[in-house]
């Protein structure tokens, strides 16, 4: 199966988990780069063109980060599989789901959390994605 990952890494916490799931799956990959001033990507892959997308992306106030926001938004129609990995100090991933049903209109195949702290100590098991 053709897959697509997508990530946003604010902090470096999730592209620790991106490079780890990089690495596993050996597929291609986007790191989206986000200007806050023009609330605009920038990115080198078309989701369209793969039958799965791994998506991850931090939590901000409970809810998926703004540029990832974007990108499904701009995507929603053309993303056919996805799963969905997100990074917080706490909670988040209900609201996170929540995004991609409104703007993707289903849920992910499968959707992970990991905690920032244990994700820099190396404590996060991506073996289901």
């Amino acid at each position: 199966m053709k897959t697509l990952i997508v990530y946003y890494s604010k902090t470096g916490t999730t592209k620790i988990v991106a490079d780890a799931v990089i690495k596993k799956n050996g597929c291609d990959f986007d790191e989206l780069k986000y200007d806050a001033k023009s609330k605009s990507i920038e990115h080198s892959h078309n989701p369209t063109d793969y039958e799965r997308v791994i998506l991850l992306a931090p939590v901000w106030g409970f809810a998926l980060a703004e540029p990832m926001k974007l990108y499904i938004a701009k995507y929603n129609t053309g993303i056919k599989q996805y799963d969905l990995i997100v990074t917080c100090s706490g909670f988040g991933l209900r609201g996170c789901i929540k995004n991609c049903l409104q703007y993707i209109g289903k849920p992910p195949e499968n959707a992970l959390i990991f905690r920032a702290k244990n994700v820099k100590r190396g404590n996060f098991d991506i073996s289901t994605i």
